[in-house]
């Protein structure tokens, strides 16, 4: 009995994960059109998260006053990434050169554009 009772609370947690995420395989953050004086100001930059961690992440990038891009950051532009995270990749934009990589990622691993 407790078996089954166990069995279904895991099938019912692993619905309710898959829910979350269903349809949210990806979310961009663009930061090139927030407002001066929001946060850092405008960044030529998009932060991109995916799987598990893209469930939410509109909301919290509208709160901080960046662009929620669903199914990901654009990808024209993009010069470099760092991937900060599991599922995580800040992608930075023109004027940004593969130059600025080192400095943007510091020990995070830098990625190619896609």
């Amino acid at each position: 009995m407790m078996r089954r009772i166990w069995t279904l609370a895991a099938t019912m947690a692993m619905t309710a994960t898959m829910a979350m995420t269903s349809g949210c395989e990806k979310v961009g953050c663009d930061f090139r059109e927030v407002e001066e004086g929001l946060n850092n100001g405008p960044e030529d930059r998009c932060q991109e998260r995916s799987n598990f961690q893209a469930a939410g992440f509109d909301a919290v990038c509208d709160g901080l006053g960046a662009t929620a891009v669903p199914g990901g950051c654009d990808t024209e532009g993009i010069v470099f990434g760092c991937v900060i995270g599991d599922d995580v990749v800040d992608w930075y934009y023109e004027p940004h050169t593969i130059d600025d990589a080192a400095s943007e990622c510091g020990s995070d691993e830098v990625i190619d554009a896609p």
